[in-house]
């Protein structure tokens, strides 16, 4: 690696041993020894945690002059935002525009014009980019992300509940809001830690819920209303703005005990919501822990979002969303597999 980037891997493996970030590491050593990245201005809008620097090393490595929006839009640790400059990471001026290729997350930088092209991580984001003149990535639609979203937000969600210390969990009622990859993480773990569980969604998810999970119709106002009046806490995990806007019978749910918890990156309670009546004041709940999702979780994800900006590098490319390369996500998953810690986890789901 390039003294920049083993200054960062020096700093971030007394808080995660190797075999946490394995696909990161290796990452790192192959593309500083072919550097395809080096001349190339590249903008990363991850949400800025310690272990975030785990996914700028290989890009630094790899020869990418790297930095972050001048004012994002999501999270940020601030300590971690003040060790930037030693890593000869940069902040974005206000009107610096040109980059070669842009690393978003939540379609922050959508209306820039990469000369490459974008890869996107979230599914909302990638809404944002439906009108792009350029190639996007879609990472959130490869199955590396399930790893993150299904395993890592699953866990993160009791974890930050136990932060704020609601840590005896058994036995209480819980409504999930969404039953895609981030709510099935949740009705995952929920479920190990004895909770009562009860999905909600637009479509009948009932048929793929596992057994002793109820599921309610967000159509049937009626029902659902009365299902959230009864739990303990509902959290929503739907990956749309807005998701329960005219949903809400919202006088009652502000007045009731029921605690309100949001796992999507959006604010998906809508205006009528304070955000004082939502856990974390309507952020992403495990943004409110140092690490809002384990590395072993999350570093297989920020890998692929690295791996995609060298297929940027493809002549050529449509000017529309493209999935990853199947090739490079099992790459990564044989890496996973092999030198992490989450390869039991993987046959699960996937």
């Amino acid at each position: 690696m390039n003294e920049t980037a083993k200054r960062i891997c020096d700093y971030l493996l007394p808080f995660y041993p190797a075999e946490e970030w394995p696909c990161l590491l290796q990452q790192a050593e192959e593309w500083s020894e072919t550097r395809p990245l080096a001349g190339l201005r590249i903008l990363d809008a991850t949400p800025l945690y310690r272990n975030t620097l785990g996914k700028f090393m290989p890009l630094i490595a790899a020869g990418a002059e790297l930095y972050v929006p001048w004012r994002p839009l999501l999270p940020t640790a601030p300590e971690i935002e003040a060790l930037l400059p030693q890593f000869g990471i940069r902040r974005a001026g206000k009107r610096d525009n040109f980059f070669d290729i842009i690393l978003d997350c939540a379609g922050q930088c959508n209306r820039l014009t990469p000369t490459l092209g974008t890869c996107e991580l979230t599914r909302s984001g990638v809404a944002r980019y439906e009108r792009a003149t350029f190639p996007v990535f879609n990472v959130d639609g490869g199955r590396i992300k399930r790893i993150e979203t299904i395993l890592g937000t699953g866990e993160s969600f009791l974890r930050a509940m136990a932060a704020l210390g609601y840590r005896e969990v058994s036995g209480q009622r819980l409504l999930v809001v969404g039953y895609g990859k981030v709510g099935r993480g949740i009705v995952h773990y929920a479920r190990k830690e004895g909770m009562l569980v009860t999905v909600a969604d637009v479509e009948d998810k009932s048929a793929e819920l596992p057994p002793g999970v109820g599921f309610v119709s967000t159509h049937d106002s009626a029902a659902f209303h009365a299902e959230i009046l009864r739990s303990w806490c509902m959290v929503t995990a739907t990956g749309q703005v807005s998701a329960l806007r005219r949903k809400l019978n919202t006088t009652a749910v502000i007045n009731s005990p029921v605690l309100l918890a949001n796992l999507g990156v959006e604010d998906e309670f809508g205006p009528a919501i304070p955000e004082t009546r939502v856990l974390n004041n309507k952020k992403p709940l495990n943004f409110l822990l140092e690490d809002p999702t384990l590395m072993s979780f999350i570093e297989t994800t920020m890998a692929l979002h690295n791996a995609c900006a060298l297929e940027l590098l493809t002549a050529d490319l449509p000017h529309n969303t493209l999935l990853p390369p199947a090739d490079v996500e099992e790459r990564l998953l044989a890496t996973a597999c092999s030198a992490g810690l989450i390869g039991d986890d993987l046959a699960d789901i996937m």
